[in-house]
C-alpha cells in the first residue's frame, strides 16, 4: 500500500498511488513557505486579493472537471461536487470585497491626548490538515482567509484524495501564487508532528476526527501555537409539537443524507415530539423509499457510497453493536449495490443510552430518531452527546425556539433552516466538535496577531 491511495469507491478500483514526500524535502518546503511568508506579509489587500481573484475565476471555469475528480475519487454526487467547487469561489470573493475592512487597523484617542491603534497582523506559516468529504472546500475555506490576512499555508490532504489535492495545487499555480505562498504536501504523521513542532510554523488548522484533534491539539500546545479546530459533530433536529411536517420533510432527508451522510453538520438525531414521530416516520420512509443507490456521476443517483472500505466497515460495525444493545431497525433499504463500498440507508429507534449510536458520531447514511415530551426533555436529549457543531429547531413558535436555543450546547443554531455554512458568518463548534472558527470575520482574523500600538 502506497501512502496517498486515490480508490474509485463506486467500482473499487485503484486510480492513483503517490509516496510521501521525502524527509529532506520538508526543511525545504519549511524554508519556502517562510521565505514567501517575509515578502508576502508586505503586499497590500488588494495585490493579494489579484491571485484570489484569478484563483475564484479558474474554480469557475474548471467546475466541472474539479466535481468529477472528486465524485470519482470519494463518491460524492456529482452536482453536490460542482455545487462543493463554486461555493469555494465564493470564500474568495468575500475575502477580496472584506478582508481589507475587517482587518483595517482601528484607532481610538483616550484622556491625555494618547491615542490607541489595533491592528491585524498575519502569523506566519500557517499548517492546515485537511479531510477528504469536502476536498476543495476545507480547503479553500480557511486556507483563503489566512493567505488574504497576509499568512501562507502548506495544505496537507486527506490520503484517500490526492488527485483532487494535485488539481487543486495546480490552479493555485496557474492563478500566479508566489512560489512558497501556498503549497500542498503529502506528509506522514510522522512528519505532520514534526513540522508543528517546527519553528517556521507559527499556526495549525485542523478539520478531521475528534482523535486527530486531540493529537494536533497536544502537539500545537506543547509548541505554544494557535490552533483552530474543526472535527466532529451529533447535529439534533429537533421537531416541535408545532411543526409543518410537510415543509420540513425534504430539508430533513437532504440534511442527513448530503454527501452520501458524510458531513459534520449532517443531522443525525432526529429528536420528534411524541405526538408527531408516527407521522414523521411514516413521511420518512416514503422519501427514503424513492432515492436510487448508483454512481455518483449518474445524475438520477440519489445516494452514492461510502468513501473508503474502512469507514463502511467502521459504520457497519456501529450499526451492529447499536442492535445488540437494543436499538430498532425502523427502515432499512430494500436493496444496495453488491459492488462498491455502499452502506443500506437506515433509521434506527429505541436507541439505548449505553450503545454506540447514541454515544458516537454515525458518519454514514443512518439516521436516529428520539421522542419528547416537553421542550426541556428536547433540550436534554440534544445536549446528551460530546459533540457541539450545530442544532436546528423546527416550528411554528419562533420564540419558543429562541428561548431553547440558549439552552442548546452548540456552536451554531439554525431555526427552520438546516445547519450550513455561509461565507459571510462564523463557522464552527463547542465540546468535543472543537473550537475556534472559521468564515466570517472571525475566519479572516483567526490566524492574525492582535496588536496594540499605543501613542502619547
Amino acid at each position: 500500500m502506497r501512502a496517498y491511495e486515490s480508490v474509485n469507491p463506486y467500482t473499487e478500483e485503484l486510480l492513483s498511488a503517490f509516496d510521501f514526500i521525502q524527509a529532506d524535502e520538508v526543511d525545504i518546503i519549511l524554508e519556502d513557505a517562510n521565505e514567501a511568508f517575509l515578502t508576502w506579509r508586505k503586499l497590500g489587500f488588494s495585490e493579494r486579493a489579484l491571485y484570489i481573484e484569478r484563483l475564484a475565476k479558474l474554480l469557475r471555469e474548471n467546475a466541472n472537471e474539479l466535481a468529477e475528480i472528486a465524485s470519482i475519487e470519494m463518491g460524492k454526487l456529482l452536482s453536490h461536487s460542482k455545487a462543493e467547487v463554486l461555493k469555494s469561489a465564493s470564500v474568495c470573493d468575500y475575502c477580496i470585497s472584506d478582508a481589507e475592512r475587517v482587518l483595517a487597523s482601528k484607532t481610538t484617542q483616550i484622556e491625555n491626548g494618547v491615542e490607541i491603534e489595533i491592528a491585524y497582523k498575519p502569523l506566519g506559516v500557517v499548517l492546515g490538515i485537511y479531510p477528504w468529504n469536502f476536498p476543495y472546500w476545507q480547503v479553500i475555506r480557511s486556507a483563503i482567509p489566512a493567505l488574504m490576512s497576509g499568512n501562507t499555508v502548506l495544505v496537507k490532504p486527506a490520503p484517500n484524495v490526492p488527485r483532487s489535492a494535485i488539481k487543486l495545487q495546480t490552479l493555485f499555480e496557474k492563478a500566479g501564487f508566489p512560489h512558497g505562498v501556498i503549497q500542498t504536501i503529502f506528509a506522514s504523521d510522522e512528519m505532520v508532528s514534526g513540522i508543528i513542532a517546527d519553528k517556521r510554523v507559527s499556526a495549525v488548522t485542523l478539520t478531521g476526527s475528534e482523535r486527530a484533534g486531540s493529537a494536533v491539539a497536544a502537539q500545537a500546545g506543547k509548541a505554544i501555537k494557535p490552533v483552530v479546530l474543526e472535527l466532529g459533530g451529533s447535529d439534533p433536529f429537533i421537531i416541535r409539537h408545532d411543526a409543518d411536517l410537510d415543509s420540513l420533510m425534504e430539508q430533513a432527508i437532504f440534511s442527513r443524507f448530503q454527501n452520501n451522510g458524510q458531513s459534520c453538520v449532517a443531522a443525525k438525531r432526529f429528536i420528534v415530539h411524541q405526538n408527531l414521530v408516527t407521522s414523521f416516520t411514516e413521511k420518512l420512509k416514503i422519501g427514503l423509499d424513492k432515492m436510487k443507490f448508483g454512481n455518483p456521476l449518474d445524475l438520477t443517483t440519489d445516494q452514492g457510497p461510502l468513501a473508503r472500505y474502512d469507514l463502511l466497515e467502521g459504520l457497519k460495525n456501529q450499526v451492529d453493536e447499536s442492535i445488540e444493545k437494543g436499538a430498532e431497525i425502523l427502515y432499512r433499504s430494500k436493496e444496495i449495490p453488491t459492488k462498491g463500498f455502499f452502506h443500506p440507508i437506515m433509521v434506527l429507534g429505541n436507541i439505548p443510552a449505553h450503545s454506540r449510536a447514541f454515544k458516537e458520531e454515525l458518519f454514514g447514511p443512518v439516521l436516529s430518531v428520539y421522542t419528547f415530551e416537553t421542550d426541556e426533555e428536547a433540550i436534554q436529549i440534544a445536549n446528551q452527546t460530546k459533540y457541539g457543531l450545530g442544532c436546528s429547531i423546527w416550528t411554528n413558535d419562533i420564540e419558543a425556539a429562541k428561548l431553547m436555543s440558549e439552552e442548546i450546547e452548540s456552536g451554531m443554531v439554525y431555526i427552520n433552516q438546516i445547519v450550513k455554512s455561509d461565507v459571510r458568518f462564523p463557522f464552527g463548534g463547542c465540546k468535543q466538535s472543537g473550537f475556534g472558527r472559521e468564515l466570517g470575520e472571525e475566519g479572516l482574523k483567526a490566524f492574525c496577531m492582535v496588536r496594540t500600538r499605543w501613542i502619547r
